[in-house]
């Protein structure tokens, strides 16, 4: 009897420690809960001027929220904040600083600080995709308060605006999501999907999906993706006012950790190099398009944790 026994608790042990075959991965959501996400992000770039090389760096941090405010047909709508964000830039012309914890006295540290918990929403379906981004301009709402001149509000909402528009964040809000087969899937299988650039430019990424791993609470999803600019004419906003056109190619591998209860990640790792030319177009002071043969080396990381 004690041997029978025995086998039972032995067979019923293992039976508890299955891998997991087969499994439906998408983002569940609840009127509530709340997610904090931090990313960080280190870019460098290479970029030749007038036959002259010149090597920049940009590092990125930042802290936002996620709160499941409204339940739709395939998703939620999220209210989403910035809690803290940083950005700070290394060119030849000098260092720039812009963070929103900073010291007072900076005025472009008072800028980002004018951001932060501004609430606007994203509405995000089961898949990971963003289906749409509303209320952008309140990120705006307080800059009048600043007391900026004409001409350095403008400048100002146009730098931001490339940085964190409607387009920008929809793409950098993906860029941090997981994207799921609409099937149920095992590990070894495949699937795809097409995301746009963190920033506003024309570029898209072909990503191939792979389940890597699968346990009974977490899941390894990986993706190789491929980067190409799908309109080389059109022309796109910078910093300081200029206009460009890119022509840029490249590659991309992710890796994330995903608690397979939640379908959110809380764990994601990017690498990813692009490579052609920006060309400046010719005004202001350019008086012809100038070609700027660069390469772009970005590495991000995000953490997700629930509230």
């Amino acid at each position: 009897m004690k041997t029978l026994i025995l086998a039972f608790l032995t067979l019923a042990g293992f039976g508890l420690t299955l891998p997991v075959n087969v499994v439906k991965l998408e983002y569940s959501f609840k009127l509530g809960d709340e997610y904090r996400m931090t990313q960080t992000t280190r870019q460098t770039i290479k970029q030749s001027i007038m036959g002259t090389e010149q090597n920049g760096e940009n590092h990125y941090s930042g802290e936002m929220t996620f709160k499941v405010v409204e339940l739709t047909t395939n998703g939620a709508k999220l209210e989403t904040q910035f809690l803290s964000l940083k950005n700070s830039s290394k060119t030849m012309m000098g260092d720039v600083v812009m963070d929103s914890e900073g010291p007072d006295n900076n005025e472009q540290n008072k800028v980002f600080r004018s951001m932060m918990k501004k609430p606007f929403f994203v509405t995000l379906n089961k898949s990971g995709l963003v289906e749409e981004v509303e209320g952008v301009e309140n990120l705006w709402s307080g800059l009048t308060a600043l007391g900026l001149d004409e001409n350095t509000m403008k400048t100002t909402k146009q730098s931001l605006e490339q940085l964190l528009g409607k387009s920008s964040l929809k793409n950098s809000v993906e860029q941090a999501m997981v994207f799921y087969s609409d099937k149920k899937v095992k590990q070894g299988d495949t699937w795809t999907s097409k995301n746009g650039f963190p920033m506003d430019f024309p570029i898209e990424v072909d990503n191939s999906w792979n389940l890597a791993a699968l346990n009974h609470t977490t899941a390894t999803v990986n993706a190789d993706g491929v980067f190409t600019t799908t309109d080389k004419g059109k022309p796109v906003n910078l910093p300081g006012g200029l206009k460009a056109r890119v022509d840029l190619g490249g590659n991309q591998t992710m890796k994330a950790s995903v608690d397979i209860k939640t379908g959110w990640p809380t764990d994601l790792h990017i690498v990813s190099e692009l490579k052609g030319k920006m060309t400046l177009l010719a005004g202001g002071i350019l008086q012809e398009d100038m070609d700027m043969p660069m390469q772009i080396l970005t590495e991000t990381s995000y953490k997700i944790t629930k509230k």
